[in-house]
């Protein structure tokens, strides 16, 4: 039996304070991406935080992607192959 990628997600919420970290810190960044993103004109500074902005919820993103391969390697009942 294998566990879901959303299982996995809401049990790392709860149980791994890395992992909330990076998920809050990620969904920041993406607060910060939509309200620039909204503007039509942003100026040159605006520009390059949404590329910087971007970069660092990538990293974010394959950070908490490492976290749960990792659990899903160690996690108890998963099914061996």
């Amino acid at each position: 039996m294998s566990i879901s990628q959303d299982t996995l997600t809401e049990r790392l919420v709860r149980e791994n304070e890395e992992y909330r970290r990076l998920q809050e810190k990620h969904r920041s960044f993406e607060e910060r991406l939509e309200r620039l993103n909204a503007r039509h004109i942003l100026s040159d500074e605006e520009k390059v935080e949404t590329i910087t902005l971007k970069k660092h919820k990538l990293a974010l993103k394959d950070r908490m992607a490492e976290i749960v391969r990792e659990f899903a390697r160690n996690a108890p009942g998963r099914a061996s192959h």
